[in-house]
């Protein structure tokens, strides 16, 4: 499976469910499918089956923080970039897909948890009593289309 960003997303921005920069939070969740989630899904729930365990792995249910977004216009590209590479330190654990969502703290509107992407790891990654880190690419990241294709979330503008 490669890197799926659903539908809902895309609609999200035009609804302006999504503030990266300023008033929301966004997390990344670890699981041990490559697929948690399908195009047409909306909204990230911990009850989602297949989230990398708690027990004894230094994994919390609900993932970490990605930090602040940081949108910028790279060539013909609106990207999205985000200031922290989620990390666990000492994690025992297998994790085989990611999945960015707007975080809602406890107490909040869950049913606000909008699912942004679902990153394929492309394998198995396992960590051993040491940090796992994911790291997200650059806001300039070639993809092969030209610099800001490869970002994170990225956007065409005018060829």
């Amino acid at each position: 499976m490669a890197n799926v960003v659903p539908y809902a997303f895309k609609q999200g921005i035009l609804k302006a469910q999504h503030d990266f920069t300023v008033n929301d939070g966004y997390y990344l969740a670890l699981f041990t499918t490559a697929a948690p989630y399908a195009v047409g899904d909306s909204v990230y729930t911990s009850a989602t089956g297949n989230q990398v365990s708690t027990v004894g792995t230094n994994y919390t249910t609900d993932g970490k923080t990605c930090g602040q977004g940081a949108v910028a216009q790279t060539g013909n590209f609106t990207t999205l970039d985000f200031a922290t590479n989620p990390a666990w330190a000492t994690a025992s654990f297998t994790a085989r897909s990611g999945v960015l969502y707007k975080y809602v703290a406890p107490g909040g509107t869950t049913a606000l948890q909008y699912l942004v992407a679902i990153l394929d790891f492309g394998a198995d990654i396992t960590a051993t009593n040491g940090t796992f880190t994911v790291t997200f690419p650059s806001a300039t990241a070639d993809g092969g289309a030209g610099a800001g294709s490869g970002a994170l979330l990225s956007i065409t503008g005018n060829p």
